[in-house]
């Protein structure tokens, strides 16, 4: 059995989801509302010490890390493969799925705070104080820091404007990149492709979505077309806001 603690419009938990799904495999949803601070609770850190999501129980075996599970999905249900035989091809599927964390995820992170994340706190009633204590319950010191900050002072525009400069810089490297094939690895789709979808789909919906448009980047644009055509990517991205019923994307 395998079961994924996930919350909703989490990039990382969207990596999981869609390598479930494009292997088609049965899972069991366990949804974490990280707006409720339900991954800071005992409970949920006794799974995931680093009180993030994604976590995967595999038959009692607990993995955390997305990109750690992409690797464990893919080794332990090979019969829908998702890792390139070629050898060259494999390195730029490990080399991509590694920039959906060090160039994406926490610059997609920092520009998220202001426009989404800020108004999703706001919006659950609770108190700065209530806030600021969950902050110091949190046992990883890299969460609950930023989270005490960032309920302190914001994101600057100077922060915001630097994690920009980040995406376009990444942005850039896979445009580059998707000149040599029609996937991040190549020929064939695979676990880079999983891993930097939630990335671009949570920058088309920040403040410049202009930057995976055709007219800037127009490999970028296409593969973004072609991913959100697939089956795999439809089924992970399905899930909604249980408090709003609002669809991932937005």
């Amino acid at each position: 059995m395998l079961k994924l603690y996930h919350y909703w419009s989490s990039v990382c938990s969207q990596k999981a989801r869609m390598c479930l799904a494009e292997k088609k495999l049965q899972w069991q949803s366990h949804h974490v509302d990280l707006f409720n601070f339900e991954n800071y609770q005992p409970w949920y850190t006794a799974l995931n010490p680093k009180a993030v999501v994604p976590t995967l129980d595999h038959d009692g075996r607990v993995l955390i890390e997305s990109n750690v599970i992409l690797e464990y999905l893919e080794d332990n249900f090979p019969d829908t493969p998702l890792r390139p035989d070629d050898l060259y091809a494999r390195s730029q599927m490990r080399l991509w799925v590694y920039n959906s964390e060090e160039l994406a995820h926490w610059n997609v992170n920092t520009c998220s705070h202001n426009l989404r994340h800020a108004k999703r706190l706001a919006q659950k009633g609770t108190s700065i104080d209530e806030m600021l204590k969950a902050a110091d319950m949190c046992p990883n010191p890299m969460i609950g820091k930023r989270l005490r900050h960032r309920l302190e002072q914001g994101v600057s525009v100077e922060e915001e404007e630097t994690a920009y400069a980040n995406l376009d810089y990444m942005l850039d490297q896979m445009e580059k990149q998707l000149g040599a094939g029609p996937w991040l690895a190549g020929r064939t789709f695979t676990l880079a492709d999983i891993a930097m979808a939630p990335m671009v789909n949570r920058i088309e919906v920040l403040a410049r979505p202009e930057m995976i448009g055709a007219a800037r980047r127009p490999r970028v644009a296409d593969w973004w077309q072609r991913i959100q055509a697939r089956p795999g990517f439809i089924e992970a991205f399905s899930f909604a806001n249980p408090d709003t019923n609002d669809p991932v994307k937005r």
